[in-house]
């Protein structure tokens, strides 16, 4: 599922392919070299067509 986060690492957006959105309030966990960073969903937009299918999802992320 493709899924826009939005953080301060992040202002305009970083594109995720995950298997499914956090809720509000999920913690996520981002791994890299110099540690991990620990981030809870505090937003969570769902778009959807006309039809009713899901088009897209942004979930904004804060420390």
């Amino acid at each position: 599922m493709k899924i826009t986060i939005k953080s301060e690492d992040h202002p305009n957006g970083l594109d995720v392919d995950w298997p499914a959105a956090p809720g509000t309030g999920d913690w996520v966990s981002f791994h890299y070299l110099g540690g991990t960073n620990h981030l809870q969903a505090k937003r969570v937009e769902y778009d959807v067509d006309a039809d009713g299918n899901l088009t897209k999802v942004t979930v904004h992320l804060e420390y």
